[in-house]
């Protein structure tokens, strides 16, 4: 049976990755969140897409909080985005979901008894897991990194 808590594999750091189901992930975690600022346009465009738009570093004044979820891979493809109104309510998000990351030691599923937010935190330093990094994806030189996800109706939550 394999371990339900915190994955007990050697660290990978940044420099091997590890290959599940055919991806090749920087670490154990299938996912990685990221909080940030951003702007959503809650009308659905024509198309019946509701758009998000993360600011990396030229902040509107009217942002709202967001928790962005990327697969732990090369590019971090964009998996799904949270929208909230205080920051209080992004973090205490990420503090409760973020243990429950599935892991490729569990063969991609999420532990049966998460960790806290506090062991989960210390598993990652520990074994040198690197977090998101919007500036390995741009250009350098480049000015206000920024990006648009598309979300359907459907998948738009709101803002909490």
């Amino acid at each position: 049976m394999p371990n339900q808590g915190i994955s007990k594999t050697p660290s990978t750091g940044s420099s091997k990755m590890i290959e599940f189901n055919g991806q090749s992930y920087f670490d154990d975690r299938l996912y990685v969140l990221y909080l940030c600022k951003g702007t959503v346009e809650i009308e659905p465009d024509k198309d019946g897409a509701v758009w998000t738009k993360i600011y990396h570093e030229q902040i509107p004044a009217d942002f709202i909080w967001c928790v962005a979820t990327y697969r732990n891979c090369n590019r971090y493809p964009l998996f799904t985005i949270n929208h909230f109104s205080k920051r209080e309510d992004a973090v205490a998000y990420i503090e409760k979901i973020e243990p429950e990351t599935p892991l490729i030691s569990l063969n991609g599923m999420a532990p049966l008894h998460p960790a806290s937010f506090e062991e989960y935190s210390s598993w990652k330093k520990k074994n040198n897991f690197r977090e998101y990094d919007y500036k390995t994806l741009y250009t350098s030189g480049g000015t206000n990194a920024s990006e648009s996800i598309g979300q359907t109706k459907e998948q738009f939550k709101g803002v909490k």
